[in-house]
């Protein structure tokens, strides 16, 4: 047992060691830091921070040699599967049966990559430099092979359950931005849809470990990793991912196509909407607030063509009165008119009053509610981007979110790889760099509770394919 143990700590002394010294290194990689950064010693700062570019291959050189978190990394993807273990019930060559990419400059992808442990991999990327790491399923046979077996015998075995929302799949309907542009008012579609992915996720499904990951960009991914969801086939994803998709994109779409059961909603609908209520009324970066969606663009426009003409006078007369009304205040008489609709209703018909139930919720959904990119979660073998990898046209890495501080993450202040290489330039341990509240995230309120649940599934006999 104790051999085991020193050879485990071996290992990560090894992968961590050169981080251990970089705080008082002033050798060459100080030196080329300094000089990527554009800077020399003794260089005057910019309120504390030496000015540089945010992304370069020294800087993801030195990023990937210095920062990367290699151990953690395969920890996670390993599931305590351990190659060097004589633990029973572990599959020794687990982390070698998955597949990884590689993205090199010019857009060269390098698929059917696989390592034996993290000393590999650390050498594979350090040798390579992707500017780019996509993760992908664990298959029968190490990716590397795939060429040696015969075609049907060759097949993924597991993969974790993805879920992928980029921002431009809201331009349609965010006023703040387009394109690749980000604000804090964006990414409040963001929180919304980490909110509601979370609660049913839990709630709905019982899934306990899920990593929500910030693209490096304009997108967030989120990574399910219970055994069971790991597991499910693609028609179980697929249904899975048709559940939790509400709303369609579309130009000129204002409401979503929400199906009633009697007179009630799904659970899922009802909970799902009383989250989007809040980021789509009451935040004041919301949709009404932050998008004042009624005052630009076609919205207002489309919304009413959708209403009778009655509540089409109404809101009319009430914007010539009123003609610097805010969208909240607009939006104020929307909800005045669904107050009458329901006062109708209660006499009226079945018809009557499953639409004075629906009235405004479903446009409540449709512009608040996630827009998943379902193909990524509907297929097993999927690649789907690695977290704390570079994103190159940005230069910040692609750090976890904390959910207990979810409402106060804000995609600027995520670190650059420049940033950080400024930091290891100023005497800060690489391990207190502003990298680490993600790493410690990462480790202490992911990691350590999905490696526990994992001990035990494999004392229990049950993590096999």
């Amino acid at each position: 047992m104790s051999m085991q143990v020193d050879a485990a700590e071996a290992q990560k002394r090894k992968l961590e060691g050169d981080a251990a010294q970089a705080a008082g290194d002033k050798g060459d990689d100080a030196s080329v830091a300094k000089r990527t950064a554009g800077v020399v010693a003794g260089a005057p700062m910019d309120n504390g921070l030496m000015k540089n570019e945010d992304f370069s291959r020294e800087l993801l050189r030195i990023y990937y040699d210095r920062l990367f978190p290699y151990l953690q990394m395969f920890r996670w993807l390993s599931y305590k599967n351990d190659p060097k273990s004589s633990s029973p019930g572990v599959q020794k060559d687990f982390f070698l049966r998955r597949e990884f990419t590689f993205v090199l400059e010019g857009d060269i992808f390098c698929r059917y990559m696989c390592f034996r442990d993290a000393e590999e991999m650390k050498s594979q990327i350090m040798q390579r430099q992707p500017i780019r790491m996509e993760i992908g399923a664990v298959y029968t046979h190490p990716p590397k092979n795939h060429n040696t077996v015969i075609k049907d015998a060759y097949k993924p075995v597991e993969r974790e359950l993805v879920f992928d929302i980029d921002m431009d799949d809201y331009d349609e309907i965010r006023t703040c931005c387009t394109g690749a542009k980000l604000c804090v008012k964006c990414w409040n579609f963001m929180k919304a849809a980490i909110k509601i992915l979370q609660r049913a996720l839990t709630q709905d499904f019982g899934f306990k470990h899920i990593l929500f990951v910030y693209s490096g960009r304009r997108g967030m991914h989120c990574w399910v990793c219970d055994s069971a969801a790991r597991k499910l086939t693609n028609d179980h994803r697929a249904a899975l991912a048709d559940y939790m998709t509400v709303v369609a994109g579309g130009v000129g779409r204002c409401r979503a196509d929400v199906k009633m059961s009697g007179e009630e909603f799904h659970p899922f609908i009802q909970e799902t909407y009383n989250i989007c209520e809040k980021y789509f009324r009451d935040d004041p970066n919301g949709v009404l607030q932050g998008q004042d969606i009624l005052r630009k663009g076609p919205h207002l426009s489309n919304i009413l063509n959708t209403m009778t003409f009655t509540e089409q006078e109404a809101i009319s007369k009430f914007m010539k009165e009123f003609p610097n009304a805010t969208s909240r205040d607009i939006w104020a008489q929307f909800e005045k008119l669904g107050q009458e609709k329901a006062k109708l209703a209660v006499a009226g018909s079945f018809k009557m009053k499953q639409e004075s139930k629906l009235f405004l919720k479903d446009i409540v959904l449709q512009y608040t509610c996630p827009r998943l990119d379902i193909n990524v979660s509907k297929q097993m073998n999927h690649l789907l981007k690695a977290p704390f990898v570079v994103h190159p046209k940005t230069g910040r890495v692609c750090v976890p979110i904390d959910l207990a501080k979810m409402d106060s993450f804000d995609p600027a202040e995520v670190p650059t790889i420049g940033r950080l290489v400024d930091e290891m330039n100023r005497g800060v341990d690489v391990r207190q760099t502003s990298l680490r509240e993600y790493t410690h995230y990462f480790e202490e309120q992911f990691l350590k509770p999905l490696e526990k649940a994992c001990a035990e599934e494999m004392s229990r006999g049950t993590l096999g394919w």
